[in-house]
């Protein structure tokens, strides 16, 4: 039987401001259920949204009395109207429109919005009393497989587009799925709705008002304030630096962690710079569910840096492994293939981001720097690069809420004639950019190999609610290659570092 929206379907599409044509255009039918199927039917009470890319079907949903929806088995999870990601136009000055369902994603384009999409399952639910533009991300660890599958598909398509006008609905859940959306896609590229008083979505507007009051709502979304001259009114309310522990009491009286900052890691080699960063992203993960990834050329995943980890990780290898495989993501060439040495900073960044999109990462280990590919342009100094390779890493990290650790070696200068100094930041090799853009700066120090104590330095604090500078001693075990605490730990503010 040939697909056909049934006269009750049009009439009820009308009185939500949808013409019938529209809906039709758009491939909507009505159907029946029999037998535990879903057939064509002009008559049929269930109204089905094909799900369309490049012109075919490759899900449904469906649509009865009583708000009852679901999706045709085994359907792809992809968005609603998914071959308007394929214009052209995107890639230029016209925004994609994300909704929350597709009646709103219809009420779009009758408004003349034709590059609209609807996200394929609607909102989360938000539970009483959180504030659903501040929960934790849903889906971390299964981006590929869970909530937001419909974005890992369509990734690649995502990238091209330019701008995002987010129209879910006004509600706590609507706002949690507006706050998902944005964290994923970047507030760089994304602009939001306000709707009239009493109106909680599009086709709200549209009924309560007329279609041009859609219009209205579209054409007035505000973009986020990444860069130009705004107003003080533009700027949306922005929630304060959330610092967490880095597991080491003593350490956080000087420092603590914040989701989109970078930290700059230095130390001479073999003082223990890459164990500390290990333990502090076991301890990351172990007491605030961040999950890291790791892009450590240097040293071979199997079996070195799995050995590693696991020591630091403790307990039987089974659970080790299981914590590590959970919490960990690694950034590498194909295991399984040629090893490729080409690691330009922009291929690690493409890598960190999938991390973040499939994985939930929130954190990024770069242990060390200089086995990243430094690809200058034509006539760029290595300082020059540095400054702006620190930016792009700095704009990673704000845009996707990750911390950014990247682990640099001072210049030889440092152990010049044997006689080794603990260095500063501004010893790191090629450039003072280590020192002057990042938000914390940490130097490790092992004055004495015997004794089995390493210095911790903190020579960089950005932001004075994230720490202040000073030192701490931590005990080294060889053993397991973990850092503790020391009762004895001296915690002086360093005021020659100053």
């Amino acid at each position: 039987m040939t697909n056909v929206l049934g006269a009750a379907a049009v009439e009820a599409f009308k009185r939500r401001k949808i013409s019938g044509e529209t809906a039709a255009r758009y491939n909507v039918y009505t159907a029946s259920q029999k037998g535990g199927a879903v057939v064509p039917d002009p008559d049929g009470k269930i109204v089905v949204f094909p799900f369309m890319e490049h012109g075919r079907a490759v899900n449904e949903k469906y649509r009865a009395a009583g708000k009852r929806f679901w999706q045709k088995a085994g359907g792809k999870r992809t968005f609603w109207n998914a071959d308007a990601l394929d214009d052209p136009a995107l890639e230029s000055h016209v925004p994609l429109t994300i909704t929350e369902g597709e009646i709103d994603g219809l009420t779009a384009i009758e408004a003349g919005f034709p590059l609209t999409v609807s996200v394929p399952d609607g909102a989360l639910p938000v539970k009483e009393g959180d504030d659903p533009d501040k929960v934790e991300p849903a889906d971390a660890g299964s981006e590929h497989s869970g909530k937001f599958e419909f974005l890992w598909n369509n990734r690649e398509r995502l990238r091209r587009v330019k701008r995002f006008i987010i129209a879910t609905d006004a509600d706590a859940p609507g706002r949690r799925l507006a706050a998902e959306l944005v964290r994923r896609l970047s507030p760089a590229r994304c602009s939001f709705v306000e709707y009239p008083d009493g109106c909680k979505d599009l086709n709200d507007v549209a009924v309560r008002h007329d279609i041009q009051a859609v219009v209205q709502v579209l054409n007035s979304a505000k973009p986020y304030p990444v860069r130009g001259l705004y107003h003080l009114r533009d700027y949306p309310d922005q929630e304060p630096l959330r610092p967490v522990s880095t597991g080491w009491w003593t350490i956080d009286e000087h420092m603590k962690m914040f989701s989109g900052e970078l930290m700059v890691v230095s130390g001479i080699i073999s003082h223990g710079k890459s164990s500390w960063c290990l333990n502090l992203l076991c301890n990351l993960a172990s007491l605030h569910r961040w999950r890291a990834a790791v892009f450590s050329p240097e040293m071979r995943m199997v079996p070195f840096l799995r050995d590693k980890l696991r020591r630091v990780v403790g307990g039987h290898v089974e659970g080790a492994d299981s914590f590590i495989d959970d919490m960990f993501s690694f950034i590498d060439a194909d295991p399984t293939g040629p090893q490729d040495d080409d690691y330009t900073l922009e291929w690690l960044i493409d890598r960190a981001t999938d991390a973040v999109l499939r994985d939930g990462v929130r954190v990024l280990l770069i242990d060390p720097w200089n086995e990243v590919e430094h690809a200058r342009e034509r006539g760029e100094s290595m300082v020059d690069y540095i400054g702006r390779a620190l930016r792009s890493l700095k704009r990673f990290a704000r845009l996707y809420d990750v911390a950014v650790i990247v682990v640099a070696h001072p210049t030889k200068e440092v152990a010049r004639d044997g006689k080794a100094r603990v260095p500063t930041l501004y010893d790191i090799a090629d450039s003072s950019h280590f020192a002057n853009k990042c938000d914390h700066g940490v130097i490790i120090d092992l004055p004495d190999s015997d004794l089995g104590e390493t210095v911790i330095h903190v020579r960089k604090v950005r932001f004075e609610e994230t720490g202040r500078k000073g030192h701490v001693r931590l005990r080294y075990d060889r053993a397991t290659c973990r850092y503790s605490t020391l009762d004895d730990s001296v915690n002086q503010t360093v005021e020659e570092f100053k």
